[in-house]
C-alpha cells in the first residue's frame, strides 16, 4: 500500500498488524516539469497573497478573511481562485468585513490559469484547516514562492517553517494575521532565498519521474516476488 505522505502512513499503521508495516511504502504526488522553472518569476512590486482551492469549510478561506481583515495593509491585494459550495458564505463575508475593493474571486480556474496567478502572487496562503499535502502547496513552492501554512496532517513535511514559508496552528486568525504581516514585512531578497529554497525542495520531493520512478519499482519487485517458486 502506498500512502502519499508520512502522516498518513502514520495513520496506516495505526490500523493495521505491526507485521505488515513494511509492506508500506511512500511515494509522494508528482509534479510535471511545467512547475519548475529555471528562474522563478520575479515578485510583484504590489504585495499579492494567493489562495488556490475548492471554496468549502476544510480549506479555512472564513478565517483567511477575518485575518486579512486584521491587517494594516491598505495596499495588498488578496486572490481566492477556486469555487465551491461555500461561495455565498465568503461573498458575504468580505462585504461584511468591507474587502471587496482588496479581494478578488476567481471562480474555477485551470492548470496554466493556476500557473499565471503563482506567477503574479507575493506569497500563497493556504489556512487549511484538514489536509492531506495540498498539490497547490507544492505547485507554489516548486515555482519559488513561499507558502504560509498550517501545522496540519502532511503539510509540515514539506513547508519548513522560517525556510520556505511560515506555519501556523489551524483555526487560529491572530497567528495566521501576524504571520501574514512578518512575510510581507521580509525583504524581498529574503523571500526569494526562501523561494529558492522551496523550490529545490519540491524538486527533491515532488518531481514526477522521480516519485513514478519509485512507484514502478515497487510494481517490478511485488512482480518479481510473485514469479518466485
Amino acid at each position: 500500500v502506498v500512502p502519499i505522505s508520512d502522516y498518513l502512513l502514520g495513520q496506516m499503521m495505526r490500523h493495521l498488524p505491526a507485521a505488515d508495516w513494511s509492506r508500506l511504502k511512500v511515494v509522494h504526488c508528482g509534479l510535471e516539469d511545467d512547475f519548475f522553472t529555471a528562474a522563478p518569476t520575479p515578485l510583484p512590486v504590489e504585495p499579492a497573497l494567493l489562495c488556490i482551492g475548492r471554496l468549502c469549510a476544510e480549506k479555512g478561506h472564513l478565517l483567511l478573511l477575518e485575518a486579512f481583515a486584521r491587517l494594516d495593509r491598505p495596499g495588498v491585494r488578496l486572490v481566492l481562485a477556486g469555487d465551491g459550495e461555500f461561495r455565498p458564505l465568503i461573498e458575504a463575508k468580505i462585504a461584511e468585513l468591507g474587502l471587496g475593493d482588496r479581494v478578488t474571486l476567481t471562480g474555477w480556474i485551470g492548470g496554466d490559469e493556476v500557473r499565471r496567478r503563482i506567477n503574479e502572487a507575493t506569497l500563497v496562503v493556504q489556512p487549511s484547516l484538514m489536509e492531506g499535502l495540498p498539490v497547490v502547496i507544492m505547485e507554489a513552492m516548486a515555482m519559488g514562492r513561499p507558502v504560509i501554512s498550517t501545522f496540519v496532517a502532511g503539510i509540515p513535511e514539506l513547508v519548513q517553517d522560517g525556510k520556505t514559508g511560515w506555519l501556523v496552528p489551524a483555526g487560529d486568525a491572530g497567528s495566521l494575521a501576524r504571520a501574514m504581516a512578518k512575510a510581507l514585512d521580509t525583504p524581498v531578497g529574503r523571500l526569494e532565498e526562501m523561494g529558492r529554497t522551496g523550490a529545490a525542495r519540491a524538486r527533491e520531493r515532488h518531481h514526477v519521474d522521480t516519485e513514478a520512478g519509485k512507484l514502478a519499482a515497487l510494481f517490478r519487485a511485488s512482480a518479481a516476488a510473485q514469479r518466485q517458486p
